[in-house]
């Protein structure tokens, strides 16, 4: 399922798909600003996103040997909810 099949699935429950469009992308939106912010989203019955950062580390060419750098990343982690499938 992608972001226009939920569009079509949440206009069937509202008055037309202009409006569900304009929903889902206000709520990618907002779940965006508050990750960026350092916040973490979470949705009941669904799961939690949130901004982890990783450390860089020093890895080695199976090759040469040499040690390769690989900076700090920041990335969204997400935790499904334990009901999830249910």
């Amino acid at each position: 399922m992608n972001k226009e099949d939920i569009i079509k699935e949440l206009s069937r429950h509202m008055l037309d798909k202009k409006q569900a469009k304009t929903a889902v992308e206000k709520t990618i939106e907002i779940m965006k600003a508050a990750l960026s912010g350092g916040d973490k989203v979470v949705l009941s019955n669904f799961g939690t996103f949130k901004v982890k950062e990783s450390r860089p580390i020093s890895l080695k060419n199976p090759k040469t040997g040499r040690d390769i750098p690989v900076p700090a990343k920041t990335r969204v982690r997400f935790k499904p909810s334990e009901n999830i499938l249910k």
